[in-house]
């Protein structure tokens, strides 16, 4: 290979004649797909050969990619804390995903045109998989993307131009052992789901030259293999940039635990992403990346708490908790990322957990933990008023997805769900197992007390997030899926079952059927200073719609008062949102004919409606909200067949 730059003498690299090494490095790249090594027409092969290529290619379709087994991997692996990365890589215009994947070290095009690199690195309580958002690249035709890492810096660089200058206060490390992965991305998530395929190839692309070296690369080196002459530096500052350095200072002022910072770094955040119309001004949403499940809801300390999964790309991915506080269930600002997925027994992800009170008055959680051993239910604590995690352990190893935790006399207890799959026999499906504890160390599994069965809608039986509340006499049990019901009826402690009044659940909501709640958390602001129930829900038909703006998907809706009556679960819209109303408007005594509308305009960009619709009225009626010239949506009821409904863009309905 005499051809080769001296960049490349002290690189591991690969050529793509063929999917051999260089001579010094000669692992075979193992390939799976529709896979092809050609050679580059003229001009691209002249190209390439100055950059220290082979003029050819690799082609590679959103099915197939190039991969080394762990064990070959080792020598690859960073030292003196110190990597650079190159691919050359032609990808077609607005392409997106996994390029490069390893156990130390990920580079990835998000849809919105974001490059991202995932890195493993050291913080005080572990070593996490960190997602390190790097910025926006004008993506299409053959692109040289660098990331060179060391001395405090992390520097990225598309085409010769340096996109960002990161500082990196952790030191870099491997926290599992998987394989090198070219043309995908990937997480062994060693479980129920398996997981091990790479997955989120591009559509297509063809990858040149890949080269790793245990140094970081000058700016001399940057540019030869830029095929320039010199590195330029890219100077506009613009919001999305900004949003960028803002993502990772939260990271680093959440492993220092400094709340005032987060906080601080969420406001900058926040105006950044509100930029967006399509954006919901009074529900949750994170500003860059995805909120999804809410988990962990707790009121503490005159605080409310809920947690969600810190993911821009690949959700549910190596992701730890966001944790999102709010002193009136309105206004909401960001604490330290917490917990962090920074263990064994959690690094591949952290799942729904919730909050509970221990005998000796200590704040403990539970959660679905997915580590080097699967999925198991974990322990552990928080002594600094829920910024920090610590004593993670395994105590739930058989199975655990998903449940909470609460005492019964003198024994502890908790609920999961059980994922058979679809395997159980006639119509019966996920059961949601009891599980006791005297302890909260050592549990012993009471059976089973309730069965989501199998429909023509539901044909494995799906079912999670499974919550059984007491509302006095009566007890209710709601399962999430798609859509979520409940059942009231009461909890036989004989019997360790729970006794429905009806096999029929009801829909918890008929008009949003929400995948993913959360009804655990508790404040004293109910009647007469009495308990209130809050529930908090997840709607994901809400996202960012503009490519020049933050990518951001789902939202956490406006949480609701939750309370039997009968038979029937009740919400109410919370008492606090009684501080946003201003301007009001008020009709009343409307009749309407067939066909017939009363106007009553309106300009702000949020509002409240408060609508009482007559039972004696016939057909169907309600409410048609034009919220410009093109989208209109429709609160509609009929009192005959007692159904209500939304219709209208799914954006906003």
């Amino acid at each position: 290979m005499s051809w080769q730059s001296p960049v490349l003498k002290d690189a591991f690299y690969w050529n793509m004649r063929d999917p051999v090494g260089e001579e010094n490095f000669p692992f075979e790249l193992e390939c799976f797909g529709d896979i092809s090594f050609d050679r580059l027409p003229e001009e691209e092969y002249e190209q390439s050969r100055k950059r220290g290529g082979d003029g050819y290619a690799v082609s590679l379709t959103q099915d197939s990619w190039l991969s080394l087994n762990h064990f070959r991997c080792e020598r690859l692996k960073p030292k003196m804390n110190k990597v650079s990365l190159y691919i050359r890589v032609r990808m077609p215009e607005n392409g997106h995903g996994g390029l490069f994947y390893s156990d130390f070290m990920a580079l990835s095009i998000h849809s919105s045109g974001l490059a991202e690199l995932f890195l493993g690195v050291k913080i005080p309580t572990g070593s996490v998989y960190r997602e390190i958002p790097l910025n926006f690249i004008p993506v299409g035709g053959w692109m040289d993307l660098i990331v060179t890492i060391g001395d405090g810096s992390l520097r990225f660089y598309c085409n010769g131009i340096q996109y960002c200058h990161i500082p990196l206060r952790q030191t870099i490390t491997s926290p599992f052992d998987d394989d090198i992965v070219v043309g995908a991305f990937r997480s062994v998530k060693p479980d129920t789901y398996g997981g091990a395929r790479p997955f989120d190839g591009p559509s297509s692309c063809q990858i040149d030259t890949l080269a790793l070296w245990h140094r970081v690369l000058t700016d001399e080196e940057v540019a030869f293999l830029s095929g320039n002459d010199t590195v330029a530096v890219s100077s506009p500052v613009n919001g999305r940039s900004l949003a960028c350095r803002y993502y990772n200072a939260f990271f680093d002022a959440s492993a220092e635990k400094n709340t005032a910072l987060c906080s601080a770094i969420w406001t900058q955040l926040k105006k950044i992403g509100n930029a967006d119309p399509n954006r919901p001004l009074w529900h949750l949403t994170q500003p860059m990346g995805s909120i999804f499940d809410p988990c962990g809801a707790f009121y503490y300390e005159g605080r409310y708490h809920v947690f969600s999964y810190r993911n821009i790309n690949y959700l549910l991915n190596f992701s730890s908790l966001d944790h999102y506080v709010s002193e009136d269930l309105l206004h909401w600002t960001e604490w330290p990322i917490a917990p962090f997925a920074d263990s064994d027994c959690d690094l591949f992800c952290i799942y729904l957990m919730n909050h509970f009170v221990d005998d000796d008055g200590n704040l403990r959680v539970l959660y679905t933990g997915q580590g080097k051993n699967g999925k198991c239910g974990i322990l552990a604590e928080t002594n600094d008023g829920m910024v920090s995690y610590t004593g993670k352990h395994a105590v739930l190893r058989t199975y655990h997805h998903d449940g909470h935790v609460w005492k019964h006399e003198n024994r502890w207890y908790t609920i999961t769900s059980k994922l058979c799959r679809g395997k159980r026999e006639n119509d019966q499906g996920n059961p949601v197992m009891l599980w006791s504890s005297d302890d909260l160390e050592s549990w012993q599994e009471e059976g089973e007390i309730f069965c989501q069965k199998k429909t023509g809608q539901n044909p494995e039986g799906f079912m999670e997030f499974p919550y059984l509340l007491s509302f006095g006499s009566k007890d209710v049990l709601i399962l999430g899926g798609w859509p979520v019901r409940y059942w009231t009826g009461h909890f036989d402690w004989n019997r360790k079952r729970f006794i429905p009044d009806s096999e029929e659940g009801t829909l918890l909501d008929i008009t949003n059927p929400f995948h993913c709640f959360n009804p655990l958390c508790v404040d004293q602001q109910g009647e007469n200073g009495g308990p209130r129930r809050i529930l908090m829900a997840l709607y994901i038909g809400v996202s960012s719609q503009n490519s020049s703006l933050l990518p951001w998907s789902c939202a956490h809706v406006q949480p609701r008062v939750l309370t039997l009556e009968g038979n029937h679960l009740r919400q109410d819209p919370l008492p606090e949102i009684v501080k946003l109303r201003k301007n009001r408007r008020h009709r009343e005594n409307l009749v309407l004919c067939s066909g017939e509308e009363a106007v009553l305009p309106y300009t702000q960009n949020s509002m409240e409606i408060q609508a009482v619709f007559s039972k004696k009225a016939s057909g169907r009626f309600g409410i048609c909200q034009k919220l410009d010239s093109q989208t209109t949506i429709r609160i509609f009821c009929e009192p005959k067949t007692d159904s209500f409904g939304v219709e209208g863009d799914a954006q906003y309905t």
